[in-house]
């Protein structure tokens, strides 16, 4: 049985719950830059479970935009076929329905499971289907592309059926991750998602939204079960998840935790100071 996500994030605890953001991070200290980590499911895990004991992070998440990014290079003909229409979704449709991408990612699911078992949750981290969209029509015509909703709720529906294939799959849940320029102006393009949502409540698996911003004004509709704020916004007051990134990298300080915090690893930091500042934390 899979970890419950939010009883997780939320309990009370000697140290806060660190969600680290590591990947980019992770990928060139242990592999080199540009290296694919997605050769295959025995080379992601050996990969991602030096990476994540090395951070000591307490969630297993699994970046979907990356394996995606991967497949687009190695793929010869991965962007060529998303290119093939110029209508908004095609790309993002080609994409989500691609069969290779899909089956590796489930074949990790299933090895990160067996490696981790219910020990931490396993959180599936994907752009929202705005942004999804957007970068997915990006890579193709390399074109920027400005959607409106009736593109973004189609969007959404490409990728409820992409989240359907890993139905048996030990997933705790699922993090939509919103793009710094393409937020939503409010909860009501939130409301977009709902394919989305719908498809992970059906499977019990808990939606959460990474907010970018400093709408202090924003809060998202009660079909998200989380969302991960940075602590400059005053809306992160109200947020389960409060991202400390940039406090953390450039002062060394950050306000007093919650019982869940997020990070992201800048790329180029020094990987002792990397340690000395988790250690810290914990």
């Amino acid at each position: 049985m899979a970890v419950d996500l939010i009883d997780y994030l939320s309990s009370e605890s000697d140290s806060p719950r660190l969600w680290v953001n590591f990947n980019e991070y992770a990928k060139k200290l242990l592999l080199g830059h540009d290296a694919n980590p997605w050769a295959a499911p025995a080379a992601y895990l050996a990969y991602y479970t030096q990476a994540h004991a090395l951070v000591k992070a307490d969630v297993v998440v699994v970046d979907v935009w990356d394996l995606f990014h991967h497949w687009m290079e190695e793929d010869e003909k991965a962007v060529p076929s998303m290119a093939e229409k110029s209508r908004a979704t095609f790309a993002s449709k080609i994409l989500l329905e691609a069969y290779a991408p899909r089956e590796l990612l489930a074949e990790v699911l299933t090895a990160l499971n067996d490696n981790y078992g219910d020990s931490v949750p396993i959180v599936l981290v994907i752009p929202s289907p705005k942004s999804l969209l957007v970068k997915a029509h990006k890579s193709a015509t390399n074109k920027d592309l400005q959607p409106d909703e009736m593109a973004i709720d189609t969007a959404s529906m490409y990728m409820a059926d992409f989240l359907r294939y890993f139905s048996e799959t030990n997933l705790s849940g699922v993090l939509l991750v919103e793009d710094d320029a393409l937020m939503p102006a409010n909860n009501t393009e939130l409301s977009w998602y709902q394919p989305v949502i719908n498809v992970a409540k059906h499977y019990r698996w808990p939606v959460g939204v990474q907010l970018p911003f400093k709408n202090d004004g924003f809060s998202a509709p009660s079909e998200i079960d989380f969302t991960i704020i940075p602590e400059q916004s005053a809306a992160s007051a109200e947020s389960l998840g409060v991202d400390i990134s940039q406090s953390l990298w450039t002062t060394g300080s950050t306000q007093k935790l919650s019982n869940f915090a997020y990070l992201s690893i800048p790329v180029d930091v020094n990987p002792e100071k990397v340690l000395e500042t988790l250690s810290t934390l914990k």
